[in-house]
């Protein structure tokens, strides 16, 4: 496949073969792991006085489960975004340095994009900037996922079963994991600010060594360590800014804050952070290699690394999430401290199920549509049946009844009347009537709301890296 055919930039070494010559350094701010996760003022200022050619901050991450996905919500909070969006956006169009953010909102889907813009048009109206907004939206047409699967261009990524039409349909919503094209048409065309969609979080931070022509395997492998801000930096007391520096031969990271350091333990242990493989990491259009690499430490707080090699592939593929509705959640919270009921629990909460299932389906409630799931805090709740101390009895414990129902007039009706039969069922040994529950909360049902399971994990191949994706300019 030409990729240079659709006339953008692309993510290969360009007007430096191989990444050699005289290439001046290239240097990125990672200012926080995820946007709103927070950072110092302090180690950003210090950052930006080492003049940075970009700003930049991964906002997304899949590690929340598909809820934030499904319901197009963020998974932190929007004053929190604001502040670190406010300080970024006004250093970049004070300084004049590119402010880049990926994966928006937390699962880059178009209601993601969109609140993050709400937030961005809100800073530069305080501030009264108007910087140059450039908007890339990876949320798929579904018409266009099937046409990709009738054509045999989607394949599951690990053992699930092949993405079929019925699957998209029933989706939500479906994001593709974009690469650094789109980062790299944005800055080609002259954006002090881009919104990004669903990306991998390397792109981010790849896109423009790739474009000033560092070479691929050092960009690839900075981009790795930084896109979790201080994840490689001590004392880690929560996030804060870091800084890669790339060269001709090597690359460097350090923290922005003077009382912190960069490890050769943190780096190299990030370097094979969330990998299926300890010395590979896919990305769109090749794998970083990472076997030989060479990790010293150059003084108290830098960390350089020589050795990283990229290896490009013969097609384009790019990640596909999604999400579909699964049903209704209302849970229920209480603390268990009777040591008479503690010591028959197992056998309690047998009990209390099969009152539940007789007075559920009282109420004309199918059997198929709802579940409860009890866990038993302090008792096997975490690991369940592969616990090692299955034998030592606790003093207490905290019980979580969790109820999935099909709609949620459902799922309230079988949580209340959980709720009532663990109260208010009997048990050998019992010396009082009822009260062996602690509730620490009124009301004591809470009401989560609709519930999302992931239904794609998909890779799809692409005609063009950038075929995924959409851009436009934010009108301020």
């Amino acid at each position: 496949m030409d990729r240079k055919k659709a006339g953008r930039p692309i993510s290969s070494p360009g007007t430096n073969p191989g990444g050699r010559g005289n290439m001046s350094p290239i240097r990125l701010m990672a200012t926080t792991g995820i946007l709103g996760y927070g950072f110092t003022e302090e180690a950003f200022n210090a950052g930006i006085a080492m003049k940075p050619d970009l700003i930049a901050c991964d906002a997304g991450s899949s590690d929340p489960g598909p809820h934030y996905l499904g319901s197009g919500t963020a998974f932190v909070s929007r004053a929190a975004v604001k502040r670190d969006l406010g300080l970024m956006v006004r250093a970049g169009v004070e300084h004049g340095i590119p402010v880049m953010i990926g994966s928006a909102g937390g699962s880059g889907s178009d209601p993601q994009v969109d609140w993050t813009l709400d937030i961005l048009r809100e800073i530069c109206a305080e501030a009264n900037i108007t910087p140059k907004v450039r908007v890339i939206r990876t949320e798929q047409d579904k018409d266009l996922i099937k046409a990709k699967v009738r054509g045999g261009k989607i394949a599951p990524l690990g053992p699930i079963a092949d993405l079929t039409e019925d699957t998209v349909d029933a989706s939500q919503r479906i994001v593709a994991m974009m690469g650094p094209e789109a980062y790299q048409q944005a800055l080609a065309d002259g954006a002090d600010v881009v919104i990004a969609g669903r990306g991998t979080d390397a792109a981010l931070f790849a896109a423009l060594p790739l474009m000033k022509g560092a070479d691929p395997g050092l960009a690839w492998h900075l981009a790795k360590i930084i896109e979790c801000g201080a994840q490689v930096v001590e004392p880690r007391e929560g996030q804060d800014c870091v800084i890669g520096t790339i060269y001709d031969d090597h690359f460097t990271v350090e923290p922005g804050s003077p009382v912190r350091r960069a490890t050769v333990t943190r780096v190299s242990a990030h370097t094979l952070y969330e990998n299926p493989e300890p010395y590979r990491l896919k990305e769109p259009d090749g794998t970083l290699i990472t076997d030989r690499c060479s990790f010293e430490q150059l003084d108290e707080r830098t960390v350089k690394v020589s050795g990283s090699r990229y290896e490009p592939s013969d097609s384009y593929t790019v990640k596909l999430e999604g999400a579909r509705p699964l049903g209704y959640r209302t849970v229920f919270i209480a603390g268990v401290r009777d040591p008479i009921l503690i010591d028959i629990i197992d056998d309690f909460v047998e009990t209390c199920r099969g009152r539940i299932q007789r007075d559920v389906a009282g109420l004309g409630i199918a059997a198929e549509d709802y579940t409860l799931s009890v866990h038993l805090y302090g008792k096997n709740a975490v690991m369940g049946a592969l616990e090692p101390q299955i034998d030592e009895t606790p003093h207490e414990i905290g019980l979580l009844l969790d109820v999935l129902g099909k709609t949620e007039d459902i799922s309230r009706a079988v949580l209340a009347k959980s709720r009532y039969a663990f109260l208010h069922t009997d048990f050998p040994g019992r010396m009082c009537i009822s009260g062996n529950l602690a509730i620490p909360f009124s009301p004591s049902d809470m009401h989560v709301g609709p519930v999302y399971e992931f239904s794609v994990w998909h890779v799809m191949e692409c005609d063009d890296p950038m075929e995924p994706v959409r851009m436009e300019w934010l009108e301020l």
